[in-house]
């Protein structure tokens, strides 16, 4: 699956209530994507969980919090390959 449907996806996945979706890479590796209810608003997230025996340096995650559940997903949306790059970790 292209990295632009696997966006859609995603977005498809999280767009009617809070969750998680898991994208598979090509190397082994995996990202989760989450939003996730907080106090009076909604976590956006991701981590980034290395193959096992890939000798790569240990998990990368990030988290904003916004007012609401579209916000976080537009975040999640916008910064879909930020987990690749190490950005925002």
């Amino acid at each position: 699956m292209s990295a632009t449907d696997e966006r859609a996806t995603m977005v498809h996945t999280l767009r009617e209530e809070p969750g998680s979706y898991a994208r598979a890479l090509d190397d082994g590796a995996e990202v989760i994507y989450r939003v996730l209810p907080s106090d009076g608003g909604f976590v956006a997230e991701w981590e980034y969980v290395a193959a096992s025996g890939s000798g790569e340096g240990p998990e990368r995650s990030h988290g904003e919090e916004f007012s609401s559940h579209a916000d976080a997903l537009k975040y999640l949306e916008e910064n879909f390959d930020d987990p690749l790059t190490g950005r925002g970790s």
